[in-house]
């Protein structure tokens, strides 16, 4: 099995990419929809975080207010670095384990040796740069767009003013310096039905290694 490494930068067009490799029917790994999981009500993590950061960064009825956290993290990094030291070892410990289990369904799959090393598992990481978790995956996509786009799009999307979208932006890893790493880039800045064209490309590529 090849596992593959997705990743980008905030407002990128990652979550469209992965939709897209989805399409493909290829097996994916989401961290994001791992991070919510958990930080549903009543998981360990969530009571971690509001015991650190306060009842406030919750909703009516209990739940993560995820908008309320951004701002707080985002306006100061050592609060930033303690929510990263709460989230990042149980999403990479998750991680680590949906990778051994796919594995494990492919060994019993009946497939051909042949056949199993064309099998693709998409792992979808936005921070896999800033986490260091390159030794998990054995090729890179970044989804890229200038820092322009990020910007525009993070004001339209979000809501945020000039500076807000700067700091959330500066949070991460440039692009720029991400590409440089990456064994494949996808324009995020396409229509869909170039987002669409370029992730097939990448996909045929990756079926054949």
């Amino acid at each position: 099995m090849l596992i593959v490494g997705l990743t980008g930068g905030i407002s990128s067009g990652k979550s469209t990419v992965l939709k897209i490799f989805r399409n493909f029917s290829c097996k994916t790994v989401d961290a994001d929809e791992i991070a919510r999981r958990l930080t549903r009500p009543g998981k360990k993590v969530l009571q971690e975080i509001t015991k650190k950061f306060g009842r406030e960064i919750l909703d009516d009825k209990g739940r993560l207010n995820r908008k309320r956290l951004a701002e707080t993290i985002f306006r100061d990094r050592r609060k930033r670095k303690c929510l990263n030291a709460i989230m990042h070892p149980e999403i990479i410990a998750e991680i680590k384990r949906k990778i051994r289990e796919f594995q494990k369904l492919e060994r019993r799959s009946g497939l051909t040796a042949r056949k199993r090393k064309r099998e693709v598992l998409l792992v979808d990481i936005p921070l896999l740069f800033e986490a260091k978790l390159e030794y998990l995956v054995n090729k890179i996509i970044l989804v890229y767009v200038p820092q322009k786009i990020q910007i525009e799009r993070l004001q339209r999307e979000d809501n945020l003013t000039l500076k807000q979208a700067k700091s959330r932006i500066s949070a991460q890893i440039p692009l720029y310096e991400k590409k440089k790493h990456a064994d494949y880039v996808i324009n995020g800045d396409l229509s869909s039905a170039g987002l669409r064209k370029q992730a097939e490309a990448v996909w045929k590529e990756l079926i054949s290694l």
